[in-house]
C-alpha cells in the first residue's frame, strides 16, 4: 500500500519518499578504525595488476598462436584446392570426377572438424589457465585481507 494511502489511478501507488525515509537513521559505530596501511594496499593492487596482465598475456598469446595456425590451414586449403581442381580436370570419366570430388569433400570436412576441435581445445586450455591465474590471486588477496585484519584487530588480554 502507498505510504500516503493514495493511488494515482495507475498501476503503481504514489509514494511519499520523504515519509518513508524520514525515520531512517544510519547506525553509529563506536569502534576504533584500524591503521590504514597504504604500502600494503599499493602492493596488493600491484599484484592484482600483474595478475591481470599475466591473464591477458596468456589469452593474447593463445589466440595469436591459434590465428597463425588458422592462416597456415587456409594457405594449405588454397593449395589443396588448386591440386584438386587439376586432379578433377585431368579425370576422363565422369565417375572418376565424382569420386575425386567426394574424396576431396570428405578430406575437407575432416580437416574442418579437426580444426574446430583444435579451436575448442585451445579455448578450453586458455580459459582454464586464465581462471587458474585469477583464482590464485583472488585466494592470495583474501589471505592478505585476513592477515591485515588480524594485525589491525586488537588482541584480548
Amino acid at each position: 500500500m502507498a505510504a500516503n494511502g493514495k493511488t494515482n489511478g495507475a498501476m503503481f501507488p504514489e509514494w511519499d519518499f520523504t515519509k518513508v525515509w524520514a525515520d531512517m537513521k544510519m547506525p553509529e559505530f563506536d569502534m576504533k578504525m584500524p591503521e590504514f596501511n597504504v604500502d600494503a594496499m599499493v602492493a596488493a593492487q600491484q599484484k592484482n595488476i600483474e595478475t591481470m596482465n599475466l591473464a591477458n598475456k596468456t589469452v593474447v598469446e593463445s589466440w595469436q598462436g591459434f590465428a597463425k595456425k588458422q592462416a597456415a590451414l587456409w594457405q594449405a586449403a588454397v593449395e589443396d584446392t588448386g591440386v584438386f581442381a587439376q586432379d578433377v580436370a585431368s579425370a576422363k570419366e565422369p565417375t572418376d570426377k565424382v569420386a575425386k570430388q567426394a574424396a576431396f569433400a570428405k578430406a575437407a570436412f575432416e580437416n574442418g572438424l579437426s580444426t574446430a576441435r583444435e579451436a575448442q581445445e585451445i579455448a578450453a586450455k586458455t580459459t582454464n589457465k586464465t581462471v587458474d591465474i585469477v583464482s590464485k590471486r583472488w585466494a592470495e588477496g583474501l589471505d592478505e585481507v585476513v592477515t591485515y585484519v588480524g594485525k589491525a584487530t586488537p588482541k584480548a588480554a
